[in-house]
C-alpha cells in the first residue's frame, strides 16, 4: 500500500490541471498472487479492505476484476463490492447455473464531451480459484466480448477494455475488434508497457500494486475514431526518457569520483560503466535523427486522434495525500496488530514445533564472525544490518508482507515462522547474499559460501521496491572483501 498516498496526490494534482480525468484500473489490485497462504489470510484481506478505502477516496471510475482479486474467494470480493464507491467490471465472470454476471459487464461514462464505454474481462485459468460452491465460471472472452461490443454500439464514441487476459490474447482482440480503441491490461506481466498500436487499438499496462501511475493524454476525434500513426513523435519521447535513465545511472558511478580510479581493479564494474557510455552515445545519435524527422513531419492528419503518455513512479520525494496516508497508516497498523497476536499465539503454543523460529540451513550472521570478522564488521555498518530495525521503527515488524525483504532466509519461512524467527536472522544478513551457511560453518573447505548474483538482489530490489537499483554499483559499494 506504500505508494497509494502518492498515487492519490498525483491524481489530485492531475484533476486540478486537466478538465477531464478518467481514473481506471484493470485489476490485480488487491493481491499479488492468485492463492493466499492460509496463515496470511487475515493480514492480506485487511490490506485489501484498506486498498478499497483508498480507491474510494481517489474517485476511481471503474476497476476490472482480475483473477488475483479473487484470491480470497468470490464471496470476499462480492462483499468488498458493497463497500466500493466504484464499480468492479467483469463481463465473463458469471453464475454457472444462470449465466448472469456477478459484476457489471460494462459502463458508459462521459468525459470531456466524449462518451466512453468501458468493458471488463477476467482472465482464464485453473478452476481451483472458483470452487464448486461459488457457482461461478469464467467464460471464454470470444463468447462474451462481441455481444458487449454490439450492446454498446451507438452508445459510445470510444471503447476501452480492462483486460486480465494474457498479452497474446489482447493482441488478438486488437486485431479482430478495431471497435476497441484502448486495451489496458493487468495481472499478466510485470513492469510498465509503453502504449503499442495494434490495428486501431492501443495496448498498454501499468505495473502492479500501485508502484506507478500511467498517464495517457488523449485528443480524440469521435467522428473518425482512428488513431494517427505516432511515428517519430512518441519514439522521440521514449528515447529521451531512456537517455534520462542512462544519465542517472552514469551519475551513480561518478558519485565516487572518476570511475576509472574509483573502480580500478574492478573490471566487471568498469565494463558496465563503459557500456552505459556507449549506449548514451548511440542514443544521442538516434535522437538527432528522430528530431530531424519530427521537425520535418507534415502537419496533416488533424482528422485523426492522437495521444501522449508517461509513467510516474511513486518516488519517495513525492508528497502524500493526507487522507489516503491516514487510511494506509490505519490499515498497516491493524495488519501489524494481527501479526503480533499471531506471533504471540505461536510462541505460547506449547505443542508448536521450533518455537524460536525455523532457521533450516541458516546459521545466522554471528556464526560468521569467527573466520570473517572484518567482513562482519563492514556488514554491521550497512543498511542491510538495520533492515529489521526499519520495520520496528515503523511498527511493521509483524507484517508478513514486509518481512521477507527485512530478514534472512525468507524462502524457507511461512508467515507464522517469519513472525517467530530467531533473533540472529532478523535482518538482511550474510546468508541473504551468500546463501544458507550452516553446512559451511561445520565444513568451511567443503561447503563453500555462494556468491551474490543480480537475481539474488532483485528478489527485493525490484521495480516495485527500488526502481533505481544498479547491480554493479551496489556490488562495488557493498562488497565485503570475501573470496
Amino acid at each position: 500500500m506504500g505508494g497509494l498516498p502518492k498515487k492519490a496526490q498525483q491524481l489530485e494534482e492531475l484533476r486540478k490541471g486537466k478538465k477531464a480525468v478518467l481514473a481506471l484500473d484493470s485489476g490485480a489490485l488487491l493481491f499479488k498472487e492468485e492463492k493466499i497462504p492460509p496463515d496470511q489470510q487475515q493480514q492480506l484481506t485487511t490490506t485489501a479492505q484498506g486498498i478499497v478505502s483508498a480507491y474510494n477516496r481517489m474517485s476511481f471510475a471503474a476497476v476490472g476484476v482480475a483473477r488475483q482479486d479473487l484470491a480470497a474467494g468470490l464471496a470476499f470480493l462480492l462483499s468488498l463490492q458493497q463497500k466500493s464507491d466504484f464499480p468492479w467490471l467483469s463481463a465473463n465472470l458469471v453464475s454457472r447455473s444462470q449465466a448472469k454476471p456477478y459484476f457489471k459487464p460494462h459502463l458508459v461514462l462521459r468525459k470531456g464531451g466524449i462518451r466512453i464505454g468501458v468493458i471488463g474481462l477476467t482472465g482464464p485459468g485453473p478452476d481451483a480459484i472458483l470452487p464448486q460452491k461459488d457457482n461461478a465460471v469464467i467464460l471464454p472472452w470470444d463468447d462474451v466480448l462481441p455481444k458487449e461490443i454490439a450492446v454498446l454500439k451507438g452508445q459510445t464514441d470510444m471503447l476501452v477494455l480492462l483486460s486480465n487476459l494474457p498479452a497474446p490474447i489482447n493482441r488478438k482482440i486488437a486485431e479482430t475488434h478495431p471497435e476497441i480503441q484502448l486495451i489496458v491490461q493487468a495481472g499478466t506481466g510485470s513492469g510498465n508497457l509503453v502504449p503499442e498500436r495494434v490495428n486501431n487499438t492501443l495496448i498498454t499496462q501499468v505495473e502492479q500494486q500501485g508502484k506507478s501511475i500511467g498517464i495517457l493524454e488523449v485528443r480524440w476525434n469521435r467522428h473518425s475514431r482512428k488513431w494517427e500513426d505516432p511515428g517519430a513523435k512518441n519514439l522521440l519521447l521514449d528515447k529521451k526518457n531512456e537517455l534520462d535513465r542512462l544519465g542517472w545511472q552514469i551519475n551513480r558511478y561518478r558519485k565516487h569520483g572518476d570511475p576509472k580510479l574509483a573502480f580500478k581493479g574492478q573490471a566487471e564494474v568498469l565494463a558496465a560503466y563503459e557500456e552505459l557510455l556507449a549506449q548514451r552515445e548511440r542514443l544521442d545519435q538516434e535522437l538527432c535523427r528522430l528530431t530531424k524527422e519530427e521537425n520535418s513531419r507534415n502537419a496533416q492528419g488533424a482528422q485523426f486522434s492522437s495521444f501522449s503518455h508517461h509513467f510516474e513512479a511513486m518516488r519517495k520525494e513525492l508528497p502524500d495525500n493526507p487522507a489516503v496516508r491516514a487510511i494506509v497508516n490505519a490499515t498497516t497498523s491493524e495488519v501489524n496488530r494481527i501479526g503480533k497476536n499471531a506471533a504471540k499465539a505461536r510462541i505460547a503454543d506449547s505443542s508448536g514445533e521450533n518455537q524460536k523460529g525455523s532457521s533450516g540451513n541458516y546459521a545466522g550472521s554471528t556464526a560468521c564472525t569467527g573466520c570473517h570478522a572484518p567482513q562482519f564488521a563492514k556488514w554491521r555498518g550497512t543498511q542491510h544490518a538495520m533492515a529489521y530495525d526499519t520495520l520496528e521503527a515503523k511498527g511493521q515488524q509483524f507484517n508478513v508482507q514486509c518481512l521477507p525483504c527485512h530478514i534472512t532466509g525468507p524462502a524457507a519461512q511461512t508467515g507464522q515462522e517469519m513472525l517467530a524467527l530467531a533473533h540472529d536472522l532478523r535482518q538482511v544478513g550474510c546468508e541473504s547474499c551468500h546463501g544458507p551457511a550452516r553446512a559451511h560453518t561445520l565444513q568451511p573447505a567443503v561447503a563453500k559460501a555462494g556468491r551474490p548474483t543480480m537475481d539474488t538482489c532483485l528478489r527485493c530490489h525490484s521495480g516495485e521496491h527500488d526502481d533505481r537499483f544498479v547491480f554493479a554499483e551496489a556490488l562495488s559499494r557493498l562488497r565485503c572483501g570475501a573470496d
